[in-house]
Formats: structure tokens, C-alpha cells, sequence
């Protein structure tokens, strides 16, 4: 493949190369800068740092109230990010029952719409929604939803193109053989999609897990998630205890995006292992589907 494309590119290749090379470099250097002022010993962000010393690590990982912040996004990206899930992964798998195309158009851009959305109009509508609903004030449910909004699309999207590599003879045969919809949806529509469903799931718990402008406007009174903790933290006091904090979500981050492909792969590994096994074997969708 990449000869392929060399030898199309012809001698653009060069300065086509050389561009990316220089986007990677913007986007990797920082994060090692950051890194590096995160070890230093002194007390102010310097570059190169002063000294080697992982106390400013010590300070974010015993600090309650870095814990506290960190024990708080963590719990309301889960909730967003389940929500996030079903409602999206529905929305997916109903768009195919759908017949009319416009229809299905008009739907399908609802969905993704919170993605072109700017955040801070999508904060304050909510603060605004929030303000005259009395019970919801001082609550985490404006935040929850919200987050849930937002992580929506990715996980509606990636679904979405799950569906369509789905082989479109399934559910008909399936049909055939006596099964109603609720049978096709779980043995043979949901097992298919598993992979894109995490796959939606974790993009969508990474974006809720670094959103801090709705934090600002829907967090109750005295509650601070990671991020604003951090947003205040750096109009504080702009010390290495930020950078190893903020160096801590960034490796978060890298890890739960490390388990989509982890997940492929031994996906792929146990659906080559069935397939040298069972040979002869009918597929693993349509089992349980007989009349």
C-alpha cells in the first residue's frame, strides 16, 4: 500500500512527508515538554527543568482534594459515557429502521448536531435550562446530561458505520427462520457491533473526561471535576504540580484509547482461531435463531 500511494504521490511525496513530519512534531512536542517540567525539582515551570524529582507526582497522588476532583470526573464520565451508549447505539440501530431517506437525513443530523454545537452557547443554554428548573439545581444531573450530549455523536457515528459493514442477508435470514426483532437485536446485531460500541464508548469517555466548560457553568457550588481543577489551578499558581497533573490525564487518556486496538486484536485473533477450528460450523450471528 504505501508504495501504492509513493508512486501516485510521484515526487510530491517529499514535501508531503515533510509536512507530516512537522504536524507530528508539533503535536508531540509540547506533550514532552509538559512531561519534562513535570520532573523538575524546583518550584516554577522551567524548560529545561531544574534537577529530577517526582515530588511534584507525590503532591497530585496524596493531595484529597486533586483525589477528590479526579474520583468526581471519573464517576460523572462513566454515567455520561453509559448514557452516551445506549441512547446513541439505539439511535444508530433504529436509523435503519427508517424508510424514508429524508427522513432518515434529518434524523441522522440531529444526532451529530452537538458535535458543530460551540460549547460555551451550549453551556450557558443548559445553565439557563438549569436555572429555571429549580430541582435540578445544586445536583450533577445538568452536568451528566450535558456531557452525555455531547459524547453522544461519537458514539452514534461509529456505531453507524459499524451497521454498515454488518452483511445486509443477516437479519433477512434470519427473518426466515422465525426470529422477531428483539432476537435478531440480540443474537446478531448487538455481537456484531460490540467492537464499534467500546470503541464509541471510549472516544466518548475521553472527550466527557477533559470537557471543563460546562464544569463551569453547571458544576454545583463548592465541586470542582479535574479539568476545572486544573483550569483554576493554572490562574493560581502556574506550578509543576499542574504539569504532573496534567501529565497524569494525558497518560490516562493514552491508555483507555490503547485498549481499542488491544480489543481488535483479539478479536481478530479469536475469529481466526474459530475459523481454523470450526470450519464447517454455520456463523456464530445466526446461532439461536431457529425457529
Amino acid at each position: 500500500m504505501s508504495t501504492i500511494v509513493a508512486r501516485s504521490l510521484g515526487w510530491y511525496r517529499v514535501p508531503v512527508v515533510v509536512v507530516a513530519v512537522l504536524a507530528s512534531l508539533l503535536l508531540i512536542v509540547p506533550f514532552l515538554v509538559l512531561v519534562a517540567t513535570s520532573w523538575t525539582e524546583g518550584s516554577f515551570i522551567l524548560f529545561p527543568p531544574q534537577g529530577f524529582s517526582p515530588q511534584w507526582y507525590a503532591e497530585v497522588l496524596t493531595d484529597s482534594r486533586w483525589l477528590e476532583s479526579f474520583r468526581l470526573s471519573l464517576w460523572t464520565a462513566t454515567v455520561s459515557t453509559a448514557i452516551a451508549a445506549v441512547l446513541g447505539a439505539l439511535g444508530a440501530l433504529g436509523l435503519t429502521r427508517v424508510r424514508n431517506p429524508v427522513a432518515r437525513r434529518w434524523i441522522r443530523t440531529l444526532f451529530i448536531l452537538p458535535i458543530a454545537l460551540p460549547p460555551i452557547a451550549y453551556a450557558v443554554g443548559l445553565h439557563g435550562v438549569t436555572m429555571d428548573l429549580g430541582f435540578l439545581r445544586g445536583t450533577f444531573v445538568p452536568l451528566i446530561l450535558g456531557h452525555a450530549l455531547i459524547a453522544l455523536p461519537y458514539v452514534f457515528v461509529i456505531v453507524s458505520g459499524g451497521i454498515a459493514r454488518i452483511d445486509p442477508a443477516l437479519r433477512p435470514a434470519a427473518r426466515t427462520l422465525g426470529a422477531r426483532w428483539p432476537l435478531i437485536l440480540w443474537k446478531i446485531e448487538l455481537p456484531a457491533l460490540s467492537p464499534y460500541l467500546l470503541s464509541g464508548a471510549l472516544f466518548a469517555f475521553v472527550v466527557v473526561f477533559d470537557e471543563v466548560v460546562l464544569a463551569v457553568f453547571l458544576m454545583p457550588p463548592g465541586e470542582q471535576t479535574l479539568p476545572l481543577r486544573m483550569l483554576n489551578a493554572s490562574q493560581e499558581a502556574f506550578s509543576p504540580e499542574l504539569t504532573a497533573a496534567s501529565t497524569l490525564v494525558s497518560v490516562l487518556a493514552v491508555l483507555v484509547l490503547a485498549v481499542i486496538p488491544v480489543s481488535n486484536a483479539v478479536r481478530r485473533r479469536r475469529a481466526g482461531r474459530a475459523a481454523f477450528t470450526r470450519p464447517t460450523e454455520r456463523p456464530a450471528a445466526l446461532e439461536g435463531v431457529t425457529p
